[in-house]
């Protein structure tokens, strides 16, 4: 992790590693001061600690208190900014930041210790994205950017002399944009459909484990059952949802812990990136209805598929399940990941580079392109060299 920098004031110090069980925790220290801090209760081997160059590795002896001390590594990445390399977990490094909070140091959270330095934004919000993202897909596109892919594409735009060839490259950076805002937000499925229609049987088969009861009594499910999983390298919460009754059911009959139930899985398939329609393959097709809105993106899943010897689909598009014998669990996978993230297959260059993923950068792309655009409507055109 490059180190921070400071103009003057007292050393800062952070966890710079995340909290909780692991085998090495780095705490950062940073300040003109930052070498005599540490030299304070570090003992180094080999001779003193400002007789070492920069980016000397050093092993010694650290004196937290009045303990013998522990032995750890210190770091030293430039005059002003030095990492402290301790045993994991929390004990450790929290003996070391209080050592250093004694002797003067501000403890700050890393994000501020990392943005007080003046690191370039985006190395800063790449590092902050790293640690709330899930799944590999989303790690691999946020290291990338933190190597420097987005800053790079950004000054390359930035000194594009031709408006027409910065209007573009602006474009296909809003384009990726649409899945580099949702790295650190998992995208939501909800699934919906009638009361026993395999709803939650279909969520512990993609799961992998029982993660929702399932039982013959209609209605059993009644709240919003949220269930995070990893599809294709992408995180994906799946949402099992109440399920609705027939036409011909009196839906006032029910009683109001159901209805709620069902106002729940409405709200949330409004608000879903995917609705599964999830239907019981016994059903006929005139059967098979969709009560949702029009603008909510959907597929249609034929469940229970072993129930019946054969299954006439209402939909041609419709995928045809079964949570018992595991029948098309892995084409439904897939097919969500397609739908979710259809830029993997319609354009595989997309987010194999520099890809935007906060909104400030979507407002420096907004600015960009608006110049671009001001001088396109001047007259550059894709006729000039």
């Amino acid at each position: 992790m490059r180190p921070a920098a400071d103009a003057g004031g007292p050393p800062r110090v952070a966890l710079l590693t995340p909290p909780g069980r692991g085998a090495l925790a780095v705490v950062g220290v940073a300040g003109p001061q930052a070498r005599g801090l540490v030299a304070e209760r570090f003992t180094p081997r080999g001779g003193p600690l400002d007789a070492r160059p920069a980016g000397a590795i050093v092993f010694g002896r650290w004196r937290a208190d009045e303990s013998p001390g522990e032995d750890l590594v210190v770091v030293l990445r430039r005059p002003d900014a030095i990492e402290v390399h301790c045993h994991g977990g929390l004990a450790a490094s929290e003996a070391v930041i209080t050592s250093l909070e004694q002797s003067g140091a501000l403890r700050q959270p890393w994000t501020e210790w990392l943005a007080a330095g003046r690191e370039p934004g985006i190395e800063v919000e790449a590092r902050d994205a790293l640690a709330r993202v899930g799944g590999p897909k989303a790690t691999q596109i946020l290291c990338r950017q933190l190597a420097g892919c987005l800053q790079g594409e950004i000054d390359r735009i930035t000194g594009l002399r031709v408006a027409w060839r910065q209007a573009a490259a602006v474009d296909r950076l809003r384009r990726a944009a649409r899945i580099g805002i949702r790295l650190t937000r998992p995208w939501r499925v909800v699934l919906a459909g009638r009361v026993n229609a395999g709803k939650s049987s279909l969520v512990n088969a993609v799961a992998g484990y029982a993660r929702a009861i399932v039982a013959a009594e209609p209605g059993t499910t009644r709240d919003l059952v949220e269930t995070r999983v990893v599809l294709g390298g992408w995180e994906v919460d799946l949402v099992d949802t109440a399920g609705w009754r027939s036409g011909a059911d009196d839906v006032t009959a029910l009683g109001a812990t159901e209805r709620a139930g069902i106002a729940l899985a409405a709200a949330a398939s409004a608000a879903a990136d995917l609705v599964l329609h999830v239907v019981d393959a016994r059903e006929t097709p005139d059967e098979i209805r969709w009560p949702g809105s029009a603008g909510v993106r959907r597929l249609l899943v034929l469940s229970q598929a072993d129930r019946v010897a054969a299954v006439q689909a209402a939909d041609g598009d419709a995928l045809l399940t079964s949570a018992v014998t595991g029948l098309g669990v892995e084409q439904l996978v897939a097919r969500i990941v397609r739908e979710l993230v259809p830029e993997e297959e319609d354009d595989p260059e997309l987010l194999a580079g520099a890809v935007p993923f906060t909104q400030r950068q979507l407002d420096l792309l907004l600015t960009l392109g608006q110049s671009a655009a001001a001088h396109h409507g001047a007259g550059a055109g894709p006729s000039q060299p």
